[in-house]
């Protein structure tokens, strides 16, 4: 007898940066923060039946996560992370009152896939493929990259989609939000390699100087090979406008030089 596949879930996770480098009190702040802000964010993305009709949410200490139908995805993709932006910002200004070491920046990553559901009532928590991944692309670099480039009295959330959030939700133009506007990076967290697509609702600091993704990677690394070539030494030569005429700029010369 075959197998049925699961149904396909779409499939969010989220957590707080720096969380365990919090005290005990400032952590217990943003535990009780976290689905306070994301259940307003998805009230003004005008989600409100996801955030109350979720399917398996669990926390995870330093975060949340929930399913949801597919349906939902283009306008989780076009409104919700926006708003999330939007959100934290407010809240950050909050949190400030109490102290400036209470931050609130997460990471988001969003995906679709078959999903074995637990029964309900169960503690159990849904598995499969797509539910691993969408935590391994949480955990990626050029993920936690945005919110350590950035600045972090601007920039509140970073984004990653998956493969096929981006192909069927961006790429075949059922969300508002552009294709171009998400940036491509290559990851690989432990047994998980593939790309993911860097959505960025507010970009700050050196995330506008360089950009995001595998080019900032790109950039900072050529940087770093120019500045390590020496200058010969002993050369120092400067050219300046020249009207007709021929210039020759040369090392050591042994013997004769002739033009002409």
């Amino acid at each position: 007898m075959l197998a049925e596949l699961p149904p396909y879930r779409a499939l969010l996770v989220v957590d707080a940066k720096g969380f365990g480098s919090q005290p005990d009190a400032v952590q217990a702040a943003v535990v009780e923060a976290i689905p306070d802000v994301l259940g307003l964010a998805f009230e003004r993305a005008g989600l409100g039946e996801v955030w109350e009709s979720p399917l398996f949410p669990h926390g995870t200490g330093d975060g949340y996560g929930l399913g949801f139908d597919p349906r939902f995805l283009p306008a989780v993709v076009s409104r919700f992370f926006d708003e999330l932006q939007v959100v934290l910002a407010a809240r950050d200004a909050r949190l400030r009152a109490a102290g400036r070491s209470v931050r609130l920046r997460m990471r988001a990553s969003l995906n679709v896939g078959p999903v074995l559901e637990t029964a309900p009532g169960t503690s159990a928590a849904a598995i499969g493929s797509a539910v691993i991944t969408t935590h391994r692309l949480l955990d990626a670099a050029p993920v936690r990259a945005v919110l350590e480039r950035s600045d972090p009295d601007q920039t509140f959330l970073a984004v990653a989609l998956s493969q096929r959030v981006f192909e069927d939700v961006l790429a075949s133009e059922y969300a508002t939000l552009p294709a171009t506007k998400v940036v491509p990076a290559d990851v690989s967290v432990k047994e998980y390699r593939g790309t993911v697509y860097l959505y960025i609702p507010n970009p700050s600091g050196d995330l506008l100087r360089y950009g995001a993704g595998d080019y900032a990677e790109e950039l900072a690394a050529a940087k770093a090979t120019i500045e390590s070539v020496p200058e010969p030494a002993g050369t120092h030569n400067v050219i300046h406008d020249m009207h007709g005429g021929t210039a020759i700029q040369v090392g050591h010369v042994h013997g004769n030089l002739n033009h002409g």
